[in-house]
């Protein structure tokens, strides 16, 4: 489990919180989901927004409302962390 603690803080279940809290994928939300980036030709990066925010819900158990809530740094951060899982060397 990976921690993420928002600089703005967000609501989730009726309640606000400062902290996300993600598990680590499997391979059926992979299956699901897809991978959260694409990597292209000249070896970057690019983060998936609309596949990131999938991750969000299922890996911290939040609604989508509540990644709709963050503010851009936040869910940027969010979108590393989940990234993260999948780019370990």
């Amino acid at each position: 489990m990976k921690e993420l603690e928002l600089k703005h803080p967000v609501t989730a279940h009726g309640e606000t919180i400062s902290v996300l809290e993600f598990n680590e994928p499997t391979g059926k939300d992979v299956r699901e989901l897809g991978y959260p980036y694409q990597m292209n030709q000249d070896e970057s990066i690019k983060l998936q927004a609309h596949i990131i925010a999938k991750y969000i819900v299922r890996l911290a158990n939040v609604p989508l409302s509540t990644v709709d809530q963050m503010k851009p740094g936040d869910l940027n951060s969010a979108g590393w962390l989940v990234a993260g899982f999948f780019l370990q060397a």
